[in-house]
């Protein structure tokens, strides 16, 4: 239940968060900067037991409620953000001088808006010329899945949304420490600013890159509220992201209370907290020891 719920969080989280970094460093605007900047570090002071709650009570339902529209508009955003660059690049050179730094996010934005807006509007008729009008009972009666509404992409996104700030930090501040000289030299070669960041600032970068991904990995882990509230706490053993879990840490918020003193629930739930400090131990040395290899890798940047 513990690395289900970590890898929920993560596939969520390091893309977005990983992106965002890149694109804040290298490629946004001074006044964009000052905005998505300050916003993802703030995401870090809200408390956990508030995004858990808010999962539990009030994004559960929703995606309970839109739960085709959720699937249909979460596989074709990627579709929306490649046909967006793709008509970016496609327009004339003198379009987009004129357009303002920063618009191609605005572009992109326009595309999101567009397809979650799409997905909204027309799965309720495809749900109810395909699947009856109740998605849920056909994937229960047709494939036997069972859809809980706590389940594991409510704590992805909600675990993802406390791990996020932690990520991005780490990582723009590794790339922003890339030497200014060499993406001068860069540009000056005749790279974009694209290439520049793909090429030069993220290998230059991965060591502090892949130090953020894992100390998300350990945020992840480690967290208690966020799972015990938005979880369900079905101690379930099953891959599929429509159940809920129990992980370690909630294992012990839950069982802890009602262990009596020397018993072998008590023995056990040390031996959980041992087991995550283990794992963080782990994770914290085998994340010190590749960052020292990449370190030494790129040391010609």
């Amino acid at each position: 239940g513990t690395l289900k719920a970590t890898l929920y969080a993560l596939l969520f989280s390091v893309p977005l968060a990983l992106a965002a970094a890149v694109y804040v460093s290298q490629l946004a605007p001074a006044w964009l900067q000052s905005i998505i900047k300050p916003t993802l570090e703030m995401m870090a002071a809200v408390p956990s037991v508030v995004v858990g709650f808010l999962a539990a009570l009030w994004l559960a339902p929703r995606l309970e409620a839109a739960l085709l529209g959720a699937i249909v508009g979460a596989a074709a955003l990627p579709l929306a953000v490649l046909v967006a660059l793709a008509v970016w690049r496609i327009a004339p050179a003198g379009l987009r001088r004129r357009i303002p730094a920063g618009g191609e996010l605005v572009m992109l934005a326009i595309s999101a808006a567009g397809v979650v807006a799409a997905a909204v509007l027309l799965t309720g008729a495809v749900e109810s010329a395909l699947f009856g009008g109740d998605f849920q009972r056909f994937l229960f009666t047709e494939w036997g899945i069972r859809y809980d509404q706590r389940n594991s992409i409510v704590v992805g996104i909600a675990l993802g949304f406390a791990v996020i700030p932690v990520i991005f930090t780490i990582a723009e501040d590794a790339c922003s420490a890339v030497p200014r000289s060499l993406i001068s030299a860069s540009r000056a070669l005749g790279a974009t600013r694209w290439q520049t960041a793909v090429r030069l600032v993220v290998p230059a970068a991965s060591p502090g890159l892949f130090a953020a991904v894992m100390l998300g990995l350990g945020r992840a882990v480690g967290e208690t509220m966020i799972v015990l509230m938005a979880a369900g706490n079905t101690p379930l053993l099953d891959g599929s992201p429509f159940n809920g879990m129990r992980t370690m840490s909630a294992a012990i918020a839950v069982e802890i209370p009602e262990a009596p003193v020397a018993s072998t629930l008590f023995r056990v739930l040390f031996l959980t907290g041992t087991l995550l400090f283990v794992f963080t131990l782990v994770v914290t040395t085998a994340a010190d020891l590749v960052g020292s290899y990449l370190r030494k890798r790129y040391a010609r940047f």
